[in-house]
């Protein structure tokens, strides 16, 4: 067995649905200083995959491959408890309780000792070591250990987890309200601080490195965008992830001490077309779409400089086209110029008309007039729809924006009762093609084969490929992302890139980036140049985090001590301290709060696609 650096193909994107704004509304959108550059993407696709080692023991039965962690050694829970293997199993075990969605790539978890864990893999794909080395943090036995032990239970029975007895098991877990948060990174949220003003993060004396980091605590400010913008300005925030205007931007970077770090997320917004909606279903029509829409206009309107068109529309981020496709796949690609001449070829090519008034209608002589659903509080997407609809409009299709909340998304996106939705086009986290594509052409977002009001946007999934090969779509996307081999993934994701392209079931706008304000002086010292490595990494692998958890970060000479920092955290009396429920306050606080609280296995390092040790020590893969 052999130690990996494995090479998961990368981008810098982002986290839950947007790596810059607030987890509570994650499509914020952020803008970006004139004055700094993006950091550079990535440029090299994985050329090796993990290979298994034939001198070890057999797989067990239904295994594929054994991902071996090793904790570091002497690390410390905030009760005072030794960090154990005893911990991350039973937090897997919970997980199997809650259905994560990691245990669709599991067959077992187990202790080997006090500091090692065997994950038994049965189906492998990139998204399992993204999940198990990165994403999944995990809990204390000493406060979870009644229900770890009984979930362990109902899996080693082979009771369902949503049988009747998980399903009260998992009510139990969630009714408890404990009354402290115990956590192994260098801080944790003093209960008794918790405001609707503000918070704190006290110093975890045992905690991992607390003994590197010289700042006393963290102070967390409650605000979404506009109410974060006063406290930046005045210098009380050191680090914020929040969106801010173009005119924020200018703003902020016109005051002494701050600046504005731009990079791109892997995420942003395009239209979705109800292929039952007559005559979207024709991709005429949809082409004649892409070529109406000037999208660099688009992007500017609603994003600034923080906007960057999708220039391929292969149906994942433009930074990692290269990388995943070849030189001739990438050819052939339609990069879709305005050209309202080519728009009407289209249109007239599938029987429709323009008026005398200057409107278009179809074959059956309906009006080309349509309704763009947007979430309305979300200001960048609603901003990119009332400049499409306006772009539509004056070249003579009738377009209406009409907002609807936010909240009500998964049940707009699987019902289709819109014509034409705007929601991600571009989804990079994990890092890899097949999430951009599984996300908009799968269940339940997109589902031909399902029930009625619950279709999505209808898309087919049979498909033809231009050399007349037929398809079906969620096997590509299944073989996209299958096992280690990532060579092997890139024909299927050249297929679904090329079906996108030409078929445009989702029209991609633009690339969202991130807008982080960084506070030079006033409190903190020791950030590294925006030209290190490290800021190629997004949010998801948070740069701060891992400075601040390095050590690197110091109190500056000015300074009392302290860390500043701003975020729409659950309000009082609405939270509890269960890491396991919705509700979860240390869950909400965002980064690096959460992460200096519960620091990842790993973290991935995006400048030369390796996994780096957090708390873990090393990891094996067979």
């Amino acid at each position: 067995m052999r130690t990996y650096k494995v090479l998961i193909f990368v981008l810098l994107s982002a986290i839950l649905l947007t790596a810059c704004g607030p987890a509570a509304t994650p499509t914020v959108e952020p803008t970006v200083a004139a004055t700094e550059a993006p950091t550079a993407a990535p440029t090299e696709a994985p050329t090796e995959a993990p290979t298994v080692d034939a001198t070890q023991a057999p797989l067990p039965e239904g295994v594929v491959n054994i991902l071996t962690v090793k904790l570091k050694p002497g690390l410390k829970w905030s009760d005072g408890g030794d960090v154990t293997a005893k911990d991350l199993v039973g937090t897997y075990n919970i997980y199997w309780l809650q259905k994560s969605a990691i245990w669709g790539y599991l067959k077992d978890v187990v202790a080997v000792d006090d500091n090692t864990v065997e994950f038994q893999i049965s189906a492998a794909s990139p998204r399992v070591l993204r999940l198990i080395l990165r994403a999944n943090q995990f809990a204390p036995y000493s406060q979870y250990g009644t229900w770890m032990d009984k979930a362990a239970e109902l899996r080693a029975a082979g009771t369902a987890a949503d049988s009747d007895e998980g399903k009260a098991l998992l009510d139990d877990l969630y009714a408890f309200k404990p009354e402290t948060i115990v956590a192994y990174g260098p801080y944790v949220i003093d209960p008794t601080t918790v405001t609707e003003a503000q918070l704190e993060l006290t110093k975890n004396p045992t905690g991992y490195n607390a003994d590197k980091i010289g700042f006393d605590k963290i102070l967390v400010y409650y605000g979404e965008t506009a109410a974060s913008l006063p406290l930046v300005l005045a210098g009380d925030v050191d680090y914020s992830t929040h969106g801010y205007t173009p005119s924020d931007v200018e703003t902020i970077s016109a005051t002494p001490n701050l600046k504005v770090f731009t990079g791109p997320t892997g995420t942003g917004p395009g239209l979705w077309f109800n292929e039952d909606v007559y005559p979207l279903g024709k991709k005429e029509v949809r082409q004649a779409f892409a070529y109406i829409i000037d999208r660099e206009e688009n992007a500017t309107v609603a994003m600034g400089p923080a906007g960057k068109a999708v220039q391929y529309m292969a149906g994942f981020t433009d930074l990692q086209v290269d990388a995943w496709m070849s030189a001739d796949d990438k050819a052939k690609l339609n990069t879709y110029p305005k050209d309202w001449a080519k728009a009407e070829e289209l249109l007239t090519s599938v029987g429709c008309t323009k008026g005398a008034d200057g409107m278009w209608v179809d074959d059956k002589g309906q009006a080309l007039d349509f309704e763009l659903w947007v979430p309305a509080d979300f200001a960048d997407w609603l901003g990119a729809a009332e400049n499409a609809a306006q772009q539509l409009n004056a070249f003579g299709i009738k377009a209406t924006v009409r907002g609807y909340p936010s909240a009500e998304r998964p049940t707009t996106q699987t019902e289709g009762k819109y014509d034409i939705l705007v929601d991600l086009s571009l989804y990079y986290n994990p890092p890899h093609p097949q999430t951009s594509f599984n996300y908009y052409l799968n269940t339940p977002r997109n589902n031909p084969e399902g029930e009625a009001g619950a279709k999505g946007f209808d898309w087919p999934w049979k498909q033809t490929l231009a050399d007349g090969t037929e398809v079906y779509i969620p096997d590509l996307l299944t073989e996209a992302a299958a096992g280690f081999d990532f060579e092997g993934q890139k024909p299927a994701i050249a297929k679904l890139a090329s079906l996108v392209n030409d078929q445009l079931p989702v029209l991609a706008l633009f690339e969202r980036y991130s807008t982080d304000v960084f506070n030079f002086g006033t409190r903190v010292d020791g950030w590294r140049d925006f030209t290190d490595p490290i800021y190629q990494n997004n949010q998801a692998d948070l740069y701060v985090a891992i400075q601040f958890l390095n050590g690197e970060l110091k109190p500056s000479a000015t300074g009392d001590g302290t860390f500043h920092t701003v975020y729409p955290y659950i309000q009082p009396p609405n939270y509890d301290l269960n890491f396991f429920t919705s509700t979860s306050l240390e869950a909400s606080v965002g980064n690096p709060s959460y992460n200096v609280m519960f620091p990842p296995l790993f973290y991935y390092m995006w400048s030369d696609a390796t996994y780096v040790p957090a708390v873990a020590e090393s990891y094996t893969l067979r």
